[in-house]
């Protein structure tokens, strides 16, 4: 029997096996896409993370890092598949744009980035006053003082007086964590990718440079707390026996959340939302970044969300948790970070 070079060559390979081994190849270009869609994003939040940890390392404070937590998972699954029901509804064609891998792929990455630098971040903001105190609160009380001729709360009386106005103001400053979480989901899965990717890159940029950076630099407990740390209680002791009184039988969320929180900063327990810290204000920062985001898709949503933005540094000063400085800081701060952005993804839009 004769043998042809037919006969000699390997087994050609199954076509399940082919089909797998083109299928990997499909979803790892895909992986590698979304990365590099998204490295600056990368790049910061990976920095970021990797700095973090080192450092509460040296310091000897807790970082109890993970991927993901059960709850924010729980929610963002939650919530995307409301968004996949609203493309659904939106039609056809809308949807499976939506499922289209890159798109999932992506949101996923922004999902996962989320746990590890916000437990970075609370972890560090939880070292500040065990690590170098709160020092900064007379030198910004001062400030305050200069730059408005009088404590900044002061020129709110007609505010403050008013029990159901500091109400929804109590409210309104209550309703920014559900903002962060809508903003993640957009993030995650909005069409628009060159508003989407500089919003993300703003907003790492914020969370470090303000929310870190700054507030280690000018390590702050805020005016609710301006008595226990400098042993003064006279500049913000009657607005805060006014709000105690403004919030009932219940109490205003803020007073609440202050009593909890300075209990827990006395402890020296880790919280996954703990920590203390009033220079700059990322509450402010962030609806700040919210409307300058919404702008760019509308007009509209932009005033409205910068009408927002200007009630969250109201009621940050009315609530005691921060000085109005802390609040012009941070504004300024998202302002540099959205523009910033602009410069890093904007450049390289044409790799994309």
């Amino acid at each position: 029997m004769r043998l042809t070079s037919m006969d000699l060559a390997a087994p050609s390979e199954p076509p399940h096996a082919a089909a797998n081994t083109a299928a990997w190849q499909i979803l790892a270009s895909h992986v590698l896409a979304s990365a590099r869609e998204h490295r600056i994003l990368l790049v910061l939040a990976s920095g970021y993370v990797a700095a973090g940890g080192l450092t509460l390392a040296v310091l000897g404070r807790p970082w109890p890092i993970e991927l993901t937590t059960s709850w924010f998972l729980g929610a963002w699954l939650a919530l995307s598949a409301l968004w996949l029901a609203w493309e659904f509804l939106s039609g056809r064609r809308r949807l499976q744009a939506a499922l289209h891998p890159g798109r999932v792929l992506g949101a996923a990455l922004v999902a996962l980035i989320v746990v590890p630098m916000q437990i970075t971040f609370q972890a560090l903001k939880q070292a500040i006053g065990p690590v170098v105190g709160f020092r900064a609160d007379l030198q910004l009380e001062r400030l305050d003082v200069l730059i408005h001729g009088r404590p900044a709360w002061q020129w709110l009386t007609a505010v403050i007086d008013r029990p159901a106005l500091v109400g929804l103001l109590d409210l309104l400053y209550a309703c920014w964590f559900g903002g962060v979480i809508v903003f993640v989901l957009w993030a995650s899965w909005s069409r628009v990718r060159a508003v989407r990717q500089r919003a993300l890159v703003a907003c790492a940029l914020l969370w470090i440079v303000a929310g870190t950076a700054g507030a280690w630099l000018a390590p702050s407990a805020g005016p609710c707390y301006y008595g226990e740390v400098t042993g003064d209680a006279r500049p913000f002791g009657p607005l805060l026996t006014t709000l105690d009184s403004a919030g009932g039988s219940h109490g205003l969320l803020a007073r609440q959340t202050q009593q909890w929180l300075w209990a827990a900063n006395r402890s020296g327990r880790w919280d996954p939302f703990g920590g203390v810290s009033a220079m700059p204000s990322m509450h402010v920062g962030m609806a700040v970044l919210f409307a300058l985001v919404a702008w760019e898709l509308s007009p509209l949503a932009g005033a409205l969300l910068g009408v927002y933005a200007a009630l969250i540094q109201l009621g940050s000063v009315v609530l005691a948790w921060h000085y109005a400085v802390d609040g012009y800081a941070s504004a300024i701060l998202a302002v540099l970070c959205w523009a910033c952005a602009a410069r890093l993804t904007v450049r390289r839009s044409a790799d994309f």
